[in-house]
């Protein structure tokens, strides 16, 4: 018991907090940590040019992006720039014929068979892509409409058809008024609220037979067309812009023509051609050869309606054979023309300009796009309404002789 007893004190006198510590020799104190030494920064001393070069440019403007308006959830910034709508003659262009001083054009005919130069796609001044909601509002659409109903009737005294004329001001129209369906509106949200119309008889863009998703479709991947076109200048391609152009243009008419249930009839009587070529190629040699196309398409629509037939037998309707289109493509440039026959006071057969595009120019994808669609829709519409003259086509069946 008594080693027990030793061994407790022992663990006590270990553990035990009444011990008290040994008296220090020297005052305990607290040393301050070093302060860290700062290096010294070497400044560098930067040359100043003497003379100042003064740049003759001019400024650079910075533009403000705009917030949207209290009345729309769309992103002003996110919307393309106004579409073109102030008169400016074109430069390039003199009278009716795509390029006048080509050799095929005769030279009493330089002015073509109207006094002024007409393009539907007029060109202004370049704004932002978020002031189209403003400067829509500036705009008096009634008074456009007039102006574009006077251009109409001045073009059919210069000798346009009526079909023409039409399409005309249509593609002027873009932008001042609706054309597709208001259920589109969710999907193409970049697009400004003024072009959807909740009236489907007023939507010119929208599918006759199809669904409404392959329209979608088909008018989303038009609006990539200045892209695919600028890339192809910018990386020179071996697909040139203007090829890439003629891709789309032939990807939408597929389409189109199959939506309205006209595809069978379209490859043999297409009521448009295209023709595409390098911007090194003159642009007398485009025209030529759009012209020689647009000859023989004549030809094929006059077989086709038994024009000589009816003219022979004396009927009281003899039918006519519909304005043909022309689609050039050089570069980045885009171009729509109509052909006009020959007459009397013109020998030569010509072609009128509708209208110019640049995919160039950055901003300007969506109304070049609509652009096309309504082009292309126009020809779908009215070859629909030629299928009914037409008919369908023969079907040679052969006979079973077991039968």
């Amino acid at each position: 018991m008594a080693f027990l007893r030793d061994v407790s004190d022992r663990f006590w006198h270990y553990v035990s907090p009444r011990k008290t510590q040994q008296r220090r020799d020297k005052p305990y104190t607290f040393k301050k940590p070093a302060l860290p030494t700062r290096t010294p920064v070497l400044q560098r001393e930067i040359a100043i040019p003497l003379v100042r070069k003064i740049s003759h440019e001019p400024c650079p403007t910075i533009w403000t992006p705009r917030m949207s308006s209290p009345e729309s959830d769309i992103d002003a910034t996110l919307l393309p720039p106004s579409p073109p709508t102030s008169a400016m003659q074109s430069e390039d262009l003199e009278g009716d014929t795509l390029l006048p001083d080509s050799p095929i054009s005769p030279s009493d005919s330089k002015n073509g068979s109207s006094a002024d130069e007409w393009n539907a796609n007029e060109d202004t001044k370049v704004v932002d892509d978020g002031t189209y909601m403003d400067h829509h509002k500036k705009a008096n659409i009634n008074e456009e409409r007039r102006r574009r109903d006077k251009q109409g009737r001045e073009l059919k005294d210069a000798g346009w058809s009526e079909d023409a004329v039409f399409l005309f001001q249509k593609l002027g129209m873009r932008g001042f008024e609706p054309i597709l369906p208001i259920a589109w509106i969710n999907d193409f949200e970049t697009l400004p609220e003024d072009l959807f119309t909740a009236k489907l008889d007023k939507a010119f863009l929208k599918p006759a037979f199809g669904s409404e998703y392959g329209a979608q479709i088909a008018l989303d991947q038009l609006f990539d067309l200045g892209g695919y076109v600028r890339d192809a200048w910018h990386t020179r391609a071996k697909r040139t812009p203007a090829f890439q152009i003629a891709k789309a243009v032939k990807k939408y008419t597929k389409w189109a023509m199959k939506d309205g249930r006209v595809d069978h009839l379209w490859p043999r009587l297409p009521l448009f051609e295209i023709v595409a070529f390098s911007r090194h190629v003159h642009a007398s040699v485009g025209e030529a050869k759009m012209i020689e196309k647009l000859g023989r398409l004549h030809e094929l629509w006059y077989d086709a309606l038994r024009i000589e037939d009816a003219e022979c037998l004396g009927a009281s309707v003899v039918p006519e054979v519909p304005t043909l289109y022309g689609i050039t493509a050089s570069h980045t440039v885009m171009a729509f023309v109509s052909y006009a026959t020959p007459t009397e006071e013109k020998e030569h057969a010509q072609l009128r300009l509708i209208a110019m595009f640049d995919f160039g120019r950055e901003g300007y994808d969506v109304w070049n796009s609509l652009a096309i669609a309504i082009f292309v829709t126009h020809c779908r519409n009215r070859m629909m309404q030629l299928k009914e003259v037409l008919g369908e086509p023969e079907s040679s069946v052969d006979e079973d002789p077991d039968l």
